[in-house]
């Protein structure tokens, strides 16, 4: 268990220090650090239910949580925080995992809502900052929600691609032949990313994709 344990939190130890180290040299600023940190971590979170089980989950998510309060207070990993708009992602993000972890039916039912989180949420926040910035709108017409056509295009995609991880790993019997969830839960989640400000995505995305897949599981 130990072992287990120590597979689950060392690779997203390293990627968390990899990330100050990159902020320190500049070589990654800003948005780019906290997706570098978002993508890599989430990822390898969604596949914890495989190895540590959802007890475990809770577990390190309860710590991770009180570990990122901490750091919100000292800094103490800059590359989270080294980003101009107000943002509570991180902690959001936390809690989605012990939640989704306390909910989930399925261990490919919490992966494939955390996938929709790391995956689709940090792969548009990407390509939005790259290829958005001449099709950008605001969303209510408020700053805190800026979004573009191209970040959007590539939420969906990238939706569906976790949502196909999600019936490779697990989710055949329930998602076979599902297509209006293929269809329904990219587009669907799509919205409630870029209604969602201050961060409020990491919570409301895994949360709400998780009752849904539990629907079919």
């Amino acid at each position: 268990m130990i072992f287990r344990i120590l597979l689950a939190v060392v690779p997203v130890g390293i990627v968390l220090l990899c990330s100050e180290y990159v902020w320190r040299r500049e070589i990654l600023k800003g948005e780019r650090a906290r997706k570098f940190i978002h993508i890599l971590a989430g990822v390898w979170m969604a596949f914890w239910p495989y190895y540590v089980g959802f007890d475990g989950i809770v577990m390190l998510g309860t710590f991770a949580f009180t570990l990122l309060v901490y750091s919100r207070m000292t800094s103490l990993f800059h590359a989270i925080y080294a980003v101009k708009r107000r943002t509570y992602g991180e902690l959001f993000f936390a809690v989605a995992v012990v939640v989704c972890a306390y909910v989930s039916k399925e261990p490919w039912v919490f992966m494939t809502s955390m996938l929709l989180l790391a995956v689709a949420d940090g792969g548009a926040a990407v390509v939005g900052r790259v290829w958005g910035v001449s099709n950008q709108y605001k969303v209510f017409g408020t700053k805190q929600l800026i979004k573009s056509r191209a970040g959007t295009a590539a939420y969906v995609i990238l939706a569906f691609a976790s949502m196909v991880a999600g019936y490779m790993l697990g989710g055949q019997d329930a998602l076979a032949g599902n297509w209006a969830l293929f269809a329904g839960v990219p587009v669907g989640m799509a919205v409630i990313e870029n209604i969602s400000p201050y961060g409020l995505d990491n919570l409301t995305i895994p949360i709400l994709a998780t009752v849904v897949f539990n629907t079919v599981a």
